[in-house]
C-alpha cells in the first residue's frame, strides 16, 4: 500500500469502514451471517459490501480471502501496510466499529442521560439526521434501560425522559462513556454529555497518577479497564461538586458493611489525597459510599484468601448462594457434578462477589468495552449452549443480567472443569509387520517409542508368515510398509505406512492409531450419516424446532439425558446449493460419566471449528470419532 487511498474511500462509506475494521481486528475468519448480526444488517448486504471491499483492496499488500463454511478474512501481508492502517483509522482504540444502529441507540441514551428536560424525538431525528421513525432504536434503549432498573417515560407535546434513581443514571451514563482508553477528551457529539467527563488534559494525568500511586500501595488491584472507568466515576463527581450540584444518589439501604472492606478504605485515602491536590473532592458520605460500591465491583479478585468474611461480610454468603446455583444449574444440564470442583468453587466465588453487591443494588453493570470483545461461540458450543441456559435461569430468580464479559468469565470457569478432567486411555499391543526385513522397521519403531510410548504396551516385530503361522497373536494395530498393500494381507486392523516419511510425517500419520486408545468409538454413541433429500425433510422437522448450536454449515441438537443413544449426521442433497448443510442428533446418557461428556465436548467442538470434514464421511461405510479428531 503505497498510498492511503483505498482507505480515504472508506471515510465516506461508514457501513463499509466498519466492515472493514471488524475484518481487521479480527483474528481468522467471520461468516456473513456473523458479520451481519456484528452490523446489524441483513447477511446479503454483507455480501454486496464483501465484493466492493474486494474491489477497493485488490492488491499485493490488502486483501480479503473466503472460504466455503469458514467465511471471509482479510489479509495484511506485511507489518508496514498493517501499521499504516493503525495509523489512518488512529487504531488503537479511538475508532469504533460500532454499527450505525448501535451508534443511534447510545446516541439517544446519552442525550436523554445528559439532559435536564424531556427531549422530544423529532429533535433527535434532526440532530442524527434521519427522517424514519426511531421505533427500533428507542427498544433497544428501553432494553438497556431495564437492567438499570430504569425506565423510559414519554409524555405527549413534552418529549421523553428516564425515571428511576439517581445512582443508577449515573452508571448508565459512565457505562455509555465506553472510551476507557487514557486519551483525550472525547466528542460524543453533545455538548451536556461532554461537559459531565471533562479535565483538563495535565491536571487529568496528575489525578491518574494519584490515583495509581494509591492503589499501588493497597492490596486492592483493579484491571486497567477497571482503573480507568474508576477515573471516569472521580471526573464525573468532581464536576458535580464544582458545579455545586447537590446530588441526592437514593441508594438503597443494603445489608452489607462497606466501611469494613478494604476497598472503602483505599477510597478514603485516596479522596484525601486528592483534595490536598485539587479542588472539587470534597465529596459527600453518600459519594463515598457509592464509590466504594464501585471499587468492590472493579476489584480483580485473583487470591482468593482476598475473599474473606471479614472483608466482604454479608456478600460472601450471598455470592455463595449465586454461585452454587450456577453450579447446580450446569450439574443439571450436563448430567456430571461439578462441585467436586474446587478450583471451580473457588473462581466462581470470585466472579459473584462483585455481581452479589450489584443484584442487591438492582443493576444489572457492566464494563462496556466499545465493541463485542467476548464473540467466540464458534468454540466449545456444546458448553456456551447449556451456559446459556444456566444465565436464562439465573435472570428468572435473580433479575440479573450477566454482561458478555461475565458470562466469558463464567463460562471459562465452567470450561476449566472440563479442561481438568483427564481422559483415560488404555495401552495399545503393536504388531511391526516385518515385510523387508526387520532392520527396515526400526526408524518407525523408534519414532512410535520416542512421541506414544504412553499409548503402548508392547511393540513386536513380526514376519508375515510368523502372523499366518503362530496361534494367539492378538494385537490391537497391525502396521506394514506401503508395500504391504500389494500383499494379500489379512492381519486387522492395519495401518500402511507411507516409505521414506520423516519422523514428523510419521507423528502426524500415527496419530490416527492411537487415538484409538482413548475409545471414543466405544464410549459414545455410533456415528450414522442420513442423506436427505431436498423435498423429503420430515425427518428433520423436529430436529429444526428446537433449540441448538449452530453456525453456518452445521446445526446440532443435545440431549444428554436420554434412553437411546444415537450420533446421527443428516446431510441434505440439494444440488441448487454450493454450501453444504448438515444438521447432527445427539442423543446420550452421560449419568454422571464426565469422560465421556469431555469426549463429547471435544467431537462437537472439532466438528463446529472445522465442518468441512464431515464432507469426508459421505464415502464412508463406518465412521470412527478419530475422524473429527486428527488434522
Amino acid at each position: 500500500m503505497k498510498n492511503t487511498d483505498e482507505l480515504r474511500i472508506l471515510a465516506d462509506e461508514p457501513r463499509l469502514q466498519s466492515l472493514f475494521l471488524l475484518l481487521f481486528r479480527h483474528d481468522g475468519y467471520f461468516t456473513s451471517m456473523q458479520l451481519a448480526e456484528e452490523l446489524g444488517v441483513i447477511s446479503r448486504t454483507i455480501k454486496s459490501d464483501i465484493l466492493l471491499l474486494k474491489q477497493i483492496f485488490y492488491t499485493e499488500e490488502v486483501f480479503i480471502t473466503s472460504k466455503p463454511s469458514k467465511g471471509y478474512q482479510l489479509e495484511v501481508m506485511n507489518k508496514e501496510t498493517e501499521n499504516k492502517i493503525k495509523q489512518f483509522f488512529q487504531i488503537y482504540p479511538s475508532i469504533s466499529s460500532e454499527s450505525e444502529f448501535d451508534h443511534r441507540v447510545r446516541y439517544i441514551i446519552r442525550r436523554l442521560l445528559s439532559s435536564e428536560e424531556a427531549v422530544k424525538e423529532e429533535d433527535i431525528q434532526t440532530e442524527i439526521a434521519v427522517s424514519y421513525s426511531l421505533n427500533r432504536e428507542m427498544q433497544e434503549v428501553k432494553k438497556m434501560l431495564t437492567k438499570y432498573d430504569l425506565s423510559l417515560k414519554t409524555r405527549p407535546h413534552y418529549g421523553m425522559y428516564i425515571e428511576g434513581a439517581s445512582f443508577k443514571k449515573i452508571m448508565l451514563t459512565v457505562r455509555m462513556y465506553r472510551y476507557f482508553d487514557k486519551s483525550i477528551n472525547h466528542d460524543f457529539g453533545i455538548i451536556a454529555y461532554n461537559q459531565l467527563f471533562y479535565c483538563d488534559e495535565l491536571e487529568k494525568s496528575a489525578i491518574r497518577k494519584t490515583f495509581y500511586e494509591t492503589i499501588i500501595q493497597s492490596r486492592i488491584v483493579f484491571s486497567d479497564i477497571n482503573a480507568e472507568r474508576f477515573i471516569v466515576y472521580l471526573l464525573y463527581f468532581r464536576n458535580q461538586t464544582l458545579q455545586k450540584n447537590s446530588l441526592q444518589l437514593s441508594l438503597p439501604t443494603i445489608d452489607f458493611d462497606y466501611r469494613a472492606s478494604e476497598e472503602y478504605e483505599l477510597i478514603v485515602e485516596l479522596l484525601q489525597k486528592l483534595k490536598i491536590k485539587f479542588s472539587g473532592f470534597e465529596f459527600t458520605k453518600e459519594i463515598i459510599q457509592f464509590l466504594t460500591y464501585v471499587a468492590v465491583f472493579s476489584t480483580d479478585l485473583y487470591r482468593f484468601i482476598d475473599c474473606s468474611k471479614e472483608n466482604y461480610n454479608t456478600l460472601i454468603s450471598f455470592a455463595e448462594e449465586i454461585r452454587n446455583f450456577i453450579l447446580k444449574g450446569v450439574s443439571e444440564y450436563l448430567q456430571i457434578d461439578i462441585f467436586d470442583d474446587y478450583t471451580c468453587l473457588k473462581d466462581l466465588l470470585k466472579i459473584m462477589i462483585p455481581i452479589s453487591l450489584k443484584i442487591k443494588l438492582g443493576v444489572s453493570d457492566s464494563i462496556d468495552l466499545r465493541y463485542k470483545d467476548f464473540k467466540n461461540e464458534g468454540t466449545q458450543s456444546l458448553i456456551r449452549y447449556y451456559s446459556s441456559l444456566v444465565y436464562q435461569d439465573f435472570f428468572q430468580v435473580y433479575h440479573y443480567s450477566f454482561s458478555k464479559r461475565e458470562q466469558q468469565l463464567i463460562f471459562s470457569t465452567i470450561l476449566g472443569v472440563i479442561n481438568r478432567i483427564t481422559l483415560s486411555h488404555r495401552k495399545l499391543r503393536l504388531a511391526i509387520i516385518a515385510i523387508d526385513g526387520r532392520l527396515a522397521t526400526q526408524p518407525l519403531k523408534f519414532n512410535l517409542q520416542h512421541y506414544f510410548s504412553e499409548f503402548i504396551e508392547r511393540i513386536e516385530t513380526k514376519v508375515l508368515y510368523e502372523l499366518e503361522t503362530l496361534e494367539n497373536q492378538q494385537f490391537d494395530y497391525y502396521l506394514c510398509s506401503d508395500y504391504g498393500k500389494k500383499l494379500n494381507i489379512t492381519c486387522e486392523p492395519i495401518f500402511f505406512i507411507e516409505e521414506e516419511m520423516n519422523e514428523f510425517k510419521y507423528m502426524d500419520s500415527l496419530k490416527h492409531i492411537f487415538f484409538q486408545s482413548y475409545d471414543y468409538d466405544k464410549k459414545l454413541p455410533q456415528i450414522k450419516l442420513k442423506n436427505v433429500e431436498r423435498n423429503d425433510k420430515s425427518e428433520l422437522n423436529e430436529l429444526t424446532s428446537t433449540t441448538f448450536v449452530q453456525n453456518n454449515s452445521v446445526q446440532v441438537q443435545f440431549n444428554l439425558h436420554h434412553e437411546k443413544e444415537d450420533f446421527i449426521i443428516f446431510h441434505i442433497n440439494d444440488a441448487d446449493v454450493e454450501e453444504k448443510k448438515y444438521y447432527i442428533d445427539v442423543k446420550t446418557q452421560i449419568a454422571g460419566d464426565k469422560q465421556k461428556l469431555k469426549m463429547l465436548v471435544n467431537i462437537i467442538d472439532q466438528i463446529m471449528t472445522d465442518p468441512l470434514k464431515l464432507d469426508a464421511v459421505n464415502e464412508e461405510e463406518n465412521i470412527s470419532y478419530s475422524h473429527f479428531l486428527v488434522d
